[in-house]
């Protein structure tokens, strides 16, 4: 066993296992892998090489401390008799519970990290742990007497994991971009994934934007070995075990108990915790719930809008504020401009991982560079509305299945009429009118279809994968199954690779850890178990709307849903982006060989002539195109 301290700022997993046995300059090649990450983490860096009878492995460690701050929590860990060895990203919030039923079976431990307790369990079950796990996390486990490794991510994918394979190497990464800087794996563009980045703004599940390396699916574990071929497998994950009871009380109390559960776990740590702070329903009810809960105020922290660019940004500063005010935090601000956006744009692209459409990533990105300057883990209300049906689309779509022999009718007719609707240019109704040409363009005689035409951008619509819907039935239940199959979608898409995506990209950027209470696996579990249309019975996450009411909490619950976005649309309009003019109106850009100029051309004219709004998918190419030319760079 050969270990290689050294002092860098960086954190997560990166592995190299040469199959050889005969290759060289391997802790070069690891070298530049962590080189690519080194923002993820500042605290602790550590490099195990292994040589085997049939093949040499690498690990590195890049540590943030957020628990156990001893050195003897750093990674990898080695096991006791130098046989195994773990690598490990994320947070186990069960951990002391794991940990106790170890010490009942005789188990000592040197740290009071959740990495050790994760060693010994996995050590002695194997991938039979990974169902008990309750967190955020991905795992690499290495076993050096059978020289094979075990690769897992969490069921929500909230940690990312990447891997790639060739005749001469097995890579593994907490960054996609980490392994393309080995120098050992392809990184040919994936051509057949732009279309698929068009239409939903990101590539398809499991697979990048290179086509040799791959994102290993969220609840899935691999298993690699030098004795028998790569193999992928998907864990079982546990189900809440009883039917709930669907009286509105019983619901509201359960999810209350659960909810002020995963805050404390999640606020469990031996660091500075802040909040992202919008002002929405999701945010403010946690921060509530902290004080519910007696925990001391904690530094929140919101982005603030040009009140001149509030049609096409949000107001979500004037919430956040009343709320900070209202509950106690420590409120502090970015205030958003173009300069902003300007000055911190190419450093946000070199930091891009992947590239996800979605302008939340930056604000978040400016809002995470902001937190770390005062806490090193920040809570977010990320994944309440997946879970508990609050997008405009999800009640949106309700209204359609409940009514769908008469939308049915509107598929053809009524997109016609939507089409006049202005969204160009700022009104105080731009806003409802975008929602409702969304929703009637949306329209189609059949409901999957619908539904991911609600996802998809509009305009890249003839990019949009084939579908081939299951046959449309008026069985009983046609209301349940068709809404179950949005909350799901979302769930399974949407949320782990748009959302989470960009939140541990833009977070772990300026080294900061960010939690999400709301996917704490026992609220998850019993949201789940709830029937998508108990959810919305009531109007979009009901649920929370009327706990936040009970709190005080009705001025929060009145508003309208805004969404998380850049006011970009106005920064088109106005002409004065040097960074828009570099990454959209160049005919020579790399994003040219796979998309027309002419079409993207015609989007920017319309919508600064106030014609149309395509302020989403302008930013979805300018993402992309940027990151194209930096891998041409």
């Amino acid at each position: 066993m050969h270990f290689v301290c050294l002092q860098a700022t960086m954190c997560g997993i990166n592995l190299i296992i040469a199959k050889k046995n005969n290759a060289s300059d391997m802790q070069q090649a690891l070298h530049r892998m962590m080189q690519a990450s080194a923002y993820r983490g500042p605290d602790a860096t550590q490099i195990l090489h292994w040589s085997g009878a049939h093949q040499q492995a690498y690990l590195g460690g890049q540590r943030l401390k957020i628990t156990d701050l001893d050195d003897r929590a750093n990674q990898p860990m080695v096991s006791a008799d130098e046989r195994y060895t773990l690598l490990f990203n994320g947070a186990l919030y069960n951990y002391p519970e794991l940990r106790n039923q170890l010490l009942n079976q005789g188990e000592t431990f040197r740290t009071q990290s959740d990495t050790e307790v994760l060693l010994k369990i996995l050590i002695q079950q194997g991938e039979a742990t990974l169902p008990q796990l309750e967190g955020m996390f991905a795992l690499a486990f290495y076993d050096r007497q059978e020289e094979t490794l075990l690769l897992s991510r969490d069921p929500f994918g909230i940690k990312p994991l990447y891997y790639a394979e060739n005749e001469q190497f097995f890579l593994a990464s907490s960054s996609s971009q980490s392994i393309a800087a080995s120098g050992l794996a392809s990184t040919k563009l994936d051509a057949s994934q732009i279309d698929h980045y068009l239409y939903f703004r990101y590539p398809q599940k499991g697979r990048t934007m290179y086509q040799a390396i791959h994102s290993l699916i969220e609840g899935n574990y691999l298993v690699y070995s030098a004795r028998s071929p790569t193999q992928n497998y998907t864990f079982p994950t546990r189900h809440f075990s009883d039917k709930p009871i669907l009286e509105d009380i019983e619901v509201k109390k359960t999810v209350e108990e659960l909810l002020k559960d995963a805050v404390l776990r999640h606020l469990a740590t031996d660091v500075p915790t802040g909040l992202f702070l919008s002002g929405g329903v999701d945010s403010t009810l946690l921060l509530a719930m902290l004080r519910e809960t007696g925990s001391p105020p904690i530094p929140t922290f919101s982005i603030v809008n040009d009140p001149r660019e509030k049609y096409f940004g949000t107001e979500d500063y004037r919430y956040a504020q009343l709320a900070a005010q209202q509950f106690g935090g420590y409120h502090r601000e970015v205030t958003l401009s173009l300069s902003l956006f300007e000055n911190n744009f190419e450093e946000f692209i070199q930091r891009t991982d992947q590239p996800v459409g979605d302008s939340g990533a930056m604000m978040t990105y400016l809002l995470s560079q902001e937190a770390q300057k005062y806490v090193k883990v920040v809570l977010s209300g990320t994944g309440a509305d997946e879970l508990f049906g609050g997008y405009n689309r999800h009640q949106a779509y309700y209204r359609y299945l409940k009514n769908y022999s008469v939308f049915k009718l509107l598929a053809g007719t009524g997109k016609k009429v939507a089409n006049v609707l202005p969204t160009g240019f700022p009104h105080p109704l731009r806003k409802s009118f975008r929602l409702t040409k969304k929703f009637v363009q949306s329209l189609s005689t059949h409901p999957e279809t619908t539904f991911l035409q609600f996802v998809g951008l509009t305009a890249f619509k003839d990019y949009a994968p084939p579908v081939e819907p299951s046959v449309v039935s008026s069985e009983e239940g046609f209301v349940e199954k068709y809404l179950s199959f949005a909350l799901k979608h979302d769930q399974q898409n949407y949320l782990i690779d748009d959302v989470l995506q960009v939140s541990d990209t833009a977070s772990m950027a300026h080294s900061l850890e960010l939690r999400v209470p709301y996917l704490d696996t026992p609220l998850a579990q019993y949201v789940q178990s709830l029937p998508a249309t108990f959810r919305l019975k009531y109007g979009r996450k009901w649920i929370l709307r009327q706990l936040l009411d009970q709190y005080g909490g009705k001025p929060f619950t009145r508003r309208a849903k805004e969404g998380f976005g850049l006011p970009f649309g106005h920064w088109l309009r106005e002409n004065q982006s040097t960074t828009i003019r570099q990454y959209l109106e160049d005919d020579h850009l790399p994003i040219y060989q796979h998309l027309s100029f002419t079409l993207i051309n015609q989007l920017l004219t319309s919508h600064r002539k106030s014609y149309q709004d395509y302020s989403a998918e302008l930013w979805s190419v300018l993402l992309l195109s940027a990151w194209l030319a930096r891998q041409n760079a």
